[in-house]
């Protein structure tokens, strides 16, 4: 399967994640305010970045397309042409989904970037493999996120908080760090099956 290459919108370049990215990936992913809906998600490593980029790698060989560097074209204010703003795309899950998503420096906050890649990062995923849905999870309490993904176009499948998939209470405690006690809510492209619904309600 042919691989995507460098993306292009009006003001952002997309391009595969390269190891030689790990030090900027590692100053969005560390940051605690990239993590103010989920704390618990901060990378707190350089070597938990690295995975992850390896990860993005190996995910775009196989699949055709996967997360991306996010590049500013030309200069915007204080942000200087051809920087790290982030990472956007789409990573295939354990199962016949994409999972959309992104995360941006606080510095590239308040411009419309995380719409702008992740509707092209949709699009992409989309083209890559028609068959396939594209999902996308965020925490009821991120309502910028929300937005987001309404923009682009995703209509929502499912709110609740835990894995169930009635959105009941867990009645187990929760494990350290663990997401599911928090309220979820599912977008996608198209209406999912039963087993895919409950496969993406399953991963908290």
């Amino acid at each position: 399967m042919p691989t995507v290459q460098t993306l292009r919108t009006e003001r952002l370049a997309l391009r595969p994640l390269a190891l030689d990215d790990v030090d900027a990936y590692y100053a969005v992913y560390g940051d605690p305010r990239t993590w103010e809906h989920l704390p618990s998600g901060r990378h707190t490593s350089r070597d938990e970045s690295e995975r992850a980029i390896t990860a993005s790698i190996d995910s775009r060989r196989r699949y055709g397309f996967a997360h991306c560097a996010v590049l500013l074209r030309e200069p915007l204010g204080e942000l200087r042409a051809g920087v790290f703003l982030g990472s956007a795309g789409a990573k295939m899950l354990d199962f016949d989904a994409w999972n959309l998503g992104y995360r941006f420096a606080p510095e590239a906050w308040g411009h419309g970037f995380a719409t702008e890649a992740a509707a092209v990062a949709l699009a992409t995923a989309q083209s890559t493999r028609p068959g396939t849905p594209v999902t996308a999870r965020v925490l009821g309490n991120n309502a910028g996120s929300i937005r987001v993904l309404e923009r682009i176009g995703l209509e929502r499948q499912w709110r609740g908080r835990s894995a169930h998939r009635d959105g009941t209470a867990d009645a187990r405690p929760s494990t350290p760090g663990g997401t599911t006690h928090l309220e979820r809510v599912i977008y996608a492209d198209r209406v999912l099956d039963d087993e895919t619904l409950d496969a993406v309600i399953a991963l908290g």
